[in-house]
């Protein structure tokens, strides 16, 4: 069974920026009675068609996004994202990363920011994420969110800390991202 996904694009962006895609997975779940567990989600390809086709079944090696999901008892499933055939002109929304980011306190591969007062909790972590990178890592280089594993949906946010634990030079980065002083994930970035 598939449906169709109307995303909008972010900013300036021409491609559906991943926070959106994770979001529309995270509801996906809950639909399918999974409102709660783990999420392993892989963005392979950027989608550029702000129509999407979500669907449940076996991952193929050409999936554009593919998330794992995990519950209680055992439930498990696997959701896949890509462009559709039918195409229409993006919606555009609003996204300053620089506000979202906002008080943030960076250290030697490490990024905090206590008390968020950006509502969407993805869009907080990708954009922190990405601000460490470009400020400890390379600021030349377009740093992409590439998967998070770790747990749905993401606790109320008093204090957030992402960590860079895992690097290959600069094109792959695995951060811990910690909420209110405990571990509940993984975020990739290339």
């Amino acid at each position: 069974m598939s449906e169709i996904l109307k995303c909008v694009f972010k900013g300036s962006r021409n491609y559906v920026h991943g926070t959106s895609l994770f979001n529309a997975l995270v509801q996906a779940a809950g639909e399918r009675g999974l409102t709660e567990g783990r999420i392993n989600v892989s963005f392979k390809h950027m989608i550029h068609n702000p129509v999407c086709v979500l669907e449940q079944r076996s991952p193929s090696a050409e999936d554009s996004i593919v998330a794992k999901i995990s519950g209680e008892g055992g439930k498990a499933f696997a959701l896949c994202i890509n462009e559709a055939v039918e195409t229409a002109i993006a919606d555009r929304q609003a996204f300053n990363e620089l506000e979202v980011c906002r008080g943030a306190v960076l250290g030697e591969k490490s990024i905090v920011q206590e008390n968020p007062h950006h509502h969407d909790r993805i869009e907080l972590l990708v954009s922190l994420c990405k601000k460490m990178h470009q400020a400890c890592i390379d600021d030349s280089k377009k740093w992409v969110f590439s998967r998070y594993d770790g747990q749905f949906p993401i606790p109320a946010l008093n204090k957030v800390k992402l960590r860079i634990t895992k690097q290959v030079g600069t094109r792959l980065t695995c951060s811990d991202v910690l909420v209110n002083g405990e571990k509940i994930g993984d975020m990739y970035f290339s």
